[in-house]
């Protein structure tokens, strides 16, 4: 009875994981769809992907299921030979998995978090010496934001015509346009901190605990890692149908192109095991 269950679990909870990584594919078609639809298309079809926040999603995604396919491969190759059975190689294997998770996810969000602080504060020190600048070395800034409203194709009477109103309201009212234009700073965004480092922690665990689930319920190691390559191919799939919406690639040049990259490192980790360690899967 408690083989039976252990089979079904084996088999039921990695078909689930499977599922749920099509259907994602699934949804985000059609939340494509809906938004070439809408009839604000000037409106929907904008997304917001300078915060941060993107990038740290995808980063620690990627980041999370290289980085675990890779360490449990190694970990499985080097004790396949060693383990006395198949339940001591799995064990060994979860733990792995779930440690790796843990410290990886810590350490994106630790990461970013820095990051995302240090680059904040950079703008921020870019914004009061601008300030500063304005009130100190006004001609000359209104000459080079003349300049760079001409190199975008403004008119010398509007040019003097705009830069003569903000001049007007004062050096406050003047600065988040002054930096827009001049400096490609957004003074109003400047990245969140927590927003990156929350989702780079998640994501790394959603990508790091994707390849470590077969092995948590699969008693069968060679079943595992077959379970373990489908669920990591959806997987990236899966992520690769959800950042194709910031992208103008289709969705399956994106996830053909994530999965290549992943199939690329992963085949690396094969290589380099067998080398330094004798044995191959």
């Amino acid at each position: 009875m408690e083989s039976d269950l252990e089979m079904d679990a084996g088999v039921i909870v990695p078909s689930c994981g499977a599922a749920f990584f099509i259907v994602v594919v699934f949804i985000v078609r059609w939340l494509r769809d809906v938004r070439k639809r809408s009839k604000e298309p000037w409106v929907t079809e904008h997304i917001r992907v300078d915060d941060g926040g993107l990038r740290a999603a995808v980063f620690g995604f990627s980041d999370g299921v290289v980085s675990n396919v890779c360490l449990i491969l190694g970990v499985y190759i080097s004790i396949r030979e060693d383990a006395k059975d198949a339940i001591e190689q799995t064990k060994s294997v979860v733990v792995t998995g779930l440690a790796g998770l843990l410290a990886g996810a810590c350490s994106m969000a630790c990461g970013e978090w820095i990051s995302m602080v240090v680059q904040k504060q950079g703008l921020e020190t870019e914004l009061q010496t601008e300030r500063r600048h304005l009130g100190s070395y006004a001609k000359q800034e209104k000459e080079l934001l003349k300049s760079v409203l001409l190199n975008h194709g403004m008119s010398d009477q509007t040019a003097e015509a705009v830069i003569k109103d903000l001049s007007s309201k004062g050096i406050e009212k003047m600065l988040p346009f002054h930096a827009q234009m001049v400096l490609g700073i957004d003074s109003e965004d400047l990245g969140s901190p927590w927003k990156s480092a929350l989702s780079s922690f998640v994501c790394f665990a959603v990508g790091a605990i994707t390849p470590v689930v077969p092995w948590m319920f699969v008693k069968d190691h060679y079943h595992a890692f077959k379970w373990t390559v489908l669920l990591v191919s959806l997987a990236i799939f899966a992520a690769g149908s959800i950042t194709s919406q910031f992208s103008h690639r289709s969705l399956l040049w994106v996830s053909m192109r994530q999965l290549l990259v992943v199939c690329i490192s992963v085949l690396f980790s094969i290589v380099s095991s067998y080398i330094l360690i004798g044995s191959l899967v």
